[in-house]
């Protein structure tokens, strides 16, 4: 079912006003007993059908009278939030009206089940005055947990009534919606191999320096402009003239996570539209359990290898979805950058090989990650040019869940199995299923990384 058509269906349910089984038990109860008076010929009977069917009449246009105008801001403690973590949501609920409102339920719509949050009661407001007990405003709040990742609408806030003998039951929608994006869940990985200890910390670092005594590879000449903090005295007073200390020159190990992004790598993508005309999610149509779990394992595999010092190149094999926040480098706030865009990431259509030729910059020293499920020819042919004897390269290829496999591979009946073929160019494949937890499964790829150091 497509958003908007979800919205209306939302507005349906619980926009307007309309009668509640009591308020029907009166109106069957006002036919019956009309239709009885006028075939038995008693009059009493009439007055008492008119009383029933009038209640009902008028308890839905008290209920229509109770709409008021209300203006609604909605914050989040977290507006970028993990997915499995809560924060709190903070709405100011002002009454623009001129007249004050009565006490009313409200509650938040959302995209998932159970499509809104629990009641709660919305105090009487008061017309908006310059007075200090002024009370034409009211803070509400209430905790959420996303479970899953994505870039979502809340909103917008349901404000619910019903007349005195609750015969109608009405509801309005007020203010408008508010986005919250849910970054994907990042596991917490084992320290590979592939580099050694340092003391630098987060970031260990490969300092160059040139032959000679340490003093002369730390310092140069004093120029003007340099500050005095980082003169060189013991090296100043072998050279007779002031030295100061140079800056370090670092370099970074590498690494290259390439991802599939296209949407024909995903067999189980088309299946979502079903899933969405039951009810089962808010999710996008192009929803594949299998490119959630690559998502997972990208986040967790990325930080995790920028924190023991790689710069990690991201490699999307569709149109760049990450674009500038697909390298991540030194900084930790890259970490988040790069967490933000992939709550959005999704597979999409586009054109074969469009990446053209690899990167200029070259990864040919560090490890090669690769995360699949289901690689169109052009896919493959691509990961086969970019593993090389001489580094860690892996692919996690997400198996599919059902026991009927994927379907035949784009019609290409002569290539060899996806296994074969990788393992051939050089690749070390392991295969997952979508449940499995990301955690246990990178514990694989330490493995790797512990013998591809011994032989190294």
């Amino acid at each position: 079912m497509p958003r908007a058509e979800f919205r209306r269906s939302i507005r349906i349910v619980l926009g307007g006003a309309r009668l509640t089984r009591r308020g029907i038990t009166f109106l069957a109860l006002g036919v019956g007993v009309g239709i009885a008076g006028f075939a038995l010929g008693i009059p009493i009977l009439l007055y008492v059908s008119s009383f029933a069917l009038a209640l009902p009449i008028v308890a839905v246009i008290f209920v229509r009278t109770r709409e008021s105008t209300l203006s609604v801001s909605r914050r989040f403690s977290f507006p970028v939030v993990e997915a499995g973590n809560t924060t709190a949501v903070t709405l100011r609920v002002d009454n623009e009206s001129k007249r004050a409102t009565a006490p009313v339920r409200w509650r938040d719509a959302l995209p998932w089940r159970p499509w809104v949050t629990d009641n709660g009661w919305l105090p009487r407001l008061t017309v908006k005055s310059r007075l200090a007990s002024d009370r034409s405003a009211a803070q509400l709040s209430y905790a959420l947990t996303p479970t899953k990742r994505g870039v979502f609408e809340i909103g917008p806030l349901v404000v619910e009534t019903t007349d005195p003998f609750e015969l109608a039951w009405g509801a309005w929608n007020v203010g408008s919606v508010t986005s919250l994006v849910v970054t994907p869940r990042v596991a917490q990985l084992a320290t590979t191999a592939l580099i050694a200890q340092s003391g630098d910390g987060e970031a260990r670092v490969v300092q160059r320096r040139s032959s000679g005594d340490d003093d002369d590879a730390m310092t140069r000449e004093y120029r003007r402009g340099d500050a005095m903090r980082r003169v060189h005295w013991k090296a100043s007073a072998r050279h007779g003239s002031l030295m100061v200390r140079q800056e370090e020159q670092h370099s970074y190990p590498e690494a290259r996570i390439i991802v599939d992004t296209r949407l024909e790598g995903y067999p189980d993508a088309s299946r979502a539209t079903v899933l969405r005309a039951v009810g089962d999610s808010g999710l996008s149509p192009s929803h594949s359990v299998r490119f959630e779990w690559v998502v997972a394992m990208l986040a967790s595999a990325a930080v995790q290898l920028r924190r023991e010092g790689f710069l990690v190149q991201i490699i999307e094999t569709g149109q760049s979805q990450l674009t500038d926040a697909a390298t991540l480098h030194r900084r930790s706030s890259a970490e988040q950058e790069l967490l933000t865009r992939l709550a959005a990431l999704t597979p999409i259509e586009s054109p074969a090989d469009w990446w053209g030729e690899p990167s200029s910059r070259s990864f040919a020293r560090g490890p090669v990650i690769a995360l699949v499920a289901n690689p169109e020819p052009a896919t493959v042919d691509f990961l086969l040019s970019q593993s090389t004897s001489t580094v860690l390269a892996v692919v996690f290829v997400v198996e599919p869940s059902s026991g009927f496999g994927d379907r035949e591979r784009f019609g290409a009946a002569k290539r060899p199995p996806l296994a074969e073929e990788l393992r051939a160019a050089g690749w070390k494949v392991i295969s997952v299923q979508s449940f499995d937890d990301v955690a246990d499964v990178w514990n694989l790829y330490v493995t790797e990384s512990r013998v591809a150091r011994e032989r190294s």
